[in-house]
């Protein structure tokens, strides 16, 4: 079992009960979120143990990779749970929420124990989320970040805009669209035109709009499920940028770290051919297959908040292989399991394939 527990209020305490999910893998979201809401609120700071139902004879189910495929499934447009960015790269809370707004606080659930179980997650928020989180209020800089275009001009208007006529020059007003919706900035005058002397309140009113009055139900719904797992004032110690490396890590990659760190097993040593093979080829990799890699070892793409050092590779043989197998992996203990390549080439092509259908627990 991977180590957990960060969170706990006493690491000196005895070993708490565990709280068991039994899932069936084509039904992941669906029995995840019926065992959940199911259990008493305490459970959730129990040591989490996940098992398939398909065959309860099988160990285990690696935490990390429980993590890595509810949070893909739940961040896929197909939940349907969450808004995108033009971009696609950056995801936040609905106004017009598709799902019952239970599945917010099963959401938070699921983050709070993430990183309960010290797992980091793949969380494409913008930074507003973790603000909002230790009480920080979203700024112009948080939608910048979130929609560059709209932010953009709304910078534009507030800081770069000299002209005193805005209303005559730009034509707008307080009535704007945001997911889909029509909203009136100041619901007291339809249709509203900004001028130079409101122009910063129809700025505050859209970010305001954006982060908080859009979002109120469901993300409080967030906040419940997420503080029923962590502690408030342990989570408020953390500034926003804190709080979001440790919960999704951060993009500081040092790959000669990573190597230096690395251990070998059995008939391996950094001085084995096929060893030596396996880093040129690494060095091959772009920097995504590299982090595709992280992710087939680890479980997650980014990097640990506190460096790559944090990250000790064992790599051991492949036992009963041949060149036509892959290389395979244990996320929990970050064992890489390497066949022996009769080439660099075909350690390369493996290695790439490998990484690029990574599926964790959902290997067949």
């Amino acid at each position: 079992m991977c180590p957990s527990g960060t969170f706990r209020d006493n690491q000196d305490s005895p070993p708490a009960p565990v709280f068991q999910l039994n899932l069936r893998r084509p039904s992941l979201i669906e029995d995840t979120f019926r065992q959940l809401g199911a259990a008493d609120h305490d459970y959730f700071q129990r040591e989490l143990v996940v098992q398939f139902v398909e065959d309860m004879k099988l160990s285990l189910v690696n935490i990390r990779d429980f993590f890595l495929h509810v949070f893909e499934e739940l961040l896929a447009p197909e939940s349907e749970m969450f808004m995108y960015n033009d971009t696609k790269t950056l995801v936040w809370f609905p106004a017009k929420p598709r799902v019952e707004e239970k599945s917010y606080f099963l959401f938070g659930v699921l983050c709070g124990m993430a990183l309960y179980n010290h797992n980091i997650v793949h969380l494409p928020f913008p930074l507003a989320l973790f603000k909002k989180m230790v009480g920080v209020k979203p700024s112009l800089e948080d939608l910048r970040e979130f929609d560059p275009v709209v932010g953009g001009s709304l910078r534009y208007l507030l800081e770069d805009y000299t002209d005193d006529d805005v209303e005559e020059n730009l034509d707008m007003t307080f009535t704007v669209i945001w997911d889909d919706l029509k909203v009136e900035l100041d619901p007291k005058e339809t249709g509203k035109p900004v001028t130079s002397t409101n122009k910063k309140q129809f700025v505050d009113a859209y970010v305001n709009l954006a982060f908080n009055q859009s979002v109120e139900k469901v993300f409080e719904e967030f906040r419940k499920g997420f503080f029923k797992v962590c502690d408030r004032d342990l989570v408020e110690f953390f500034q926003p940028e804190e709080l979001r490396g440790v919960m999704v890590g951060n993009e500081d990659y040092d790959w000669d770290t990573l190597k230096q760190n690395t251990v070998y097993d059995g008939e391996y040593h950094a001085r084995h051919p096929n060893i030596v093979t396996f880093w040129e080829a690494f060095e091959e990799l772009t920097d995504n297959q590299k982090k595709a890699f992280l992710l087939f070892l680890t479980g997650c793409d980014r990097a640990p908040i506190l460096g790559m050092d944090k990250i000790q590779m064992k790599v051991a043989a492949l036992q009963n292989s041949t060149e036509l197998h892959f290389p395979e992996t244990l996320t929990c203990h970050f064992l890489l399991l390497l066949p022996i390549y009769a080439s660099k080439e075909m350690l390369l092509a493996r290695l790439k394939e490998a990484v690029a259908h990574n599926r964790g627990f959902w290997k067949e």
